[in-house]
């Protein structure tokens, strides 16, 4: 091997450990960059099973997906080990987030990236400047949607209400955690599910012109193969087996996890909601 295929292949294993030392390397012109690869965002809401479809597609070796990086205004999510965040790179963010999102989130990669993204939940970046992602991001028709629901609603506030008094929002170990039942509160219920109704519609509707597949957590969780397969042809990915890397946090039936379940089904009775109760 020459010295010239030795050095490029230095560089190339450096900057798989170290995507700032990759950034430097492709500015410098010591490996070759492109931004030919699929844009797309994970929309959704906490509690959907995110999480879950996130971890399927980092297990393809051609994609990277970033954490909820637009969550808090004062540091940057990425969920990644592979990423830091130090005070210029924090500064862009906090007064040109789209300056930051060209440089560093859709900036350039190595060849065999063939699709980038992030998540970001309905109530993510509401105030300016962070704000100003929206406007772009609906405004640009190429982004690919995987818009992430959950048919059953009355899950999703269990699982939230459940992660809050635990303080354990994923599971990656796959080992069952002890769980006891909670009561639920029918008129914090009842906004949930009114409220992400609202969001699954509205947001739908402000990206109905982007190429959109909508999956539900229930999908995944009964099958994720032939789920995950077309996720990847929807963001031009080859097609190839995957792995998941969280699991399922809630075993338990319903009427074994709500303290108060028959006093809610029977409150929801005769409602539109009242099939969330029919497991």
């Amino acid at each position: 091997m020459g010295i010239k295929s030795l050095t490029k292949n230095m560089i190339g294993w450096i900057t798989l450990q170290n995507p700032q030392a990759e950034e430097i390397a492709l500015k410098l012109g010591l490996l070759q960059g492109q931004k030919e690869y699929t844009r797309f965002i994970i929309l959704g809401r906490s509690r959907t099973g995110s999480n879950f479809l996130r971890g399927l597609l980092n297990d393809h070796p051609n994609i990277i997906t970033l954490g909820e990086i637009l969550r808090n205004t004062n540091e940057i999510d990425w969920d990644s080990p592979y990423y830091r965040t130090d005070t210029t790179i924090l500064n862009l963010y906090q007064t040109d987030p789209l300056g930051f999102m060209e440089k560093y989130v859709f900036r350039k990669f190595r060849n065999n990236i063939k699709a980038v993204g992030f998540k970001l939940f309905y109530y993510h970046a509401q105030n300016p400047p962070l704000s100003t992602v929206w406007n772009a991001l609906i405004a640009d028709t190429n982004i690919h949607i995987l818009h992430i629901k959950r048919e059953n609603i009355l899950r999703t506030h269990l699982s939230r209400v459940q992660a809050a008094l635990s303080g354990s929002w994923v599971n990656t170990s796959g080992k069952s955690s002890s769980q006891h039942p909670v009561s639920i509160d029918a008129e914090e219920c009842l906004k949930d599910f009114e409220q992400t109704r609202k969001w699954e519609f509205e947001y739908d509707q402000l990206f109905i012109n982007h190429p959109i597949m909508q999956i539900t957590y229930e999908q995944l969780s009964n099958n994720y193969i032939p789920v995950i397969q077309s996720a990847q042809k929807f963001l031009n990915l080859p097609v190839q087996p995957v792995k998941p890397q969280t699991h399922k946090q809630s075993v338990l039936s319903l009427d074994k996890a709500i303290v108060n379940y028959w006093n809610l089904k029977e409150k929801f009775q005769n409602t539109q909601w009242a099939g969330f109760f029919e497991e």
